[in-house]
């Protein structure tokens, strides 16, 4: 995981995690760093960054 500034845990993420019903017997689970903005998708049971591109870097 991507470094992100301390919290209650030096360099720990503050996910969010939010649900979106994309069908009727499917959710796809997204969660963000409060922080960093960082964010991870679920796909097939597992957990997959989201790619952002980095302004001004």
């Amino acid at each position: 995981m991507t470094e992100c500034i301390p919290g209650p845990d030096n360099n720990r993420h503050d996910f969010s995690i939010n649900p979106v019903d994309v069908s009727a017997n499917a959710t796809l689970i997204f969660k963000i760093c409060s922080y960093c903005g960082i964010s991870y998708r679920y796909v097939d049971q597992i957990w997959e960054e989201i790619a952002t591109e980095e302004i001004g870097q």
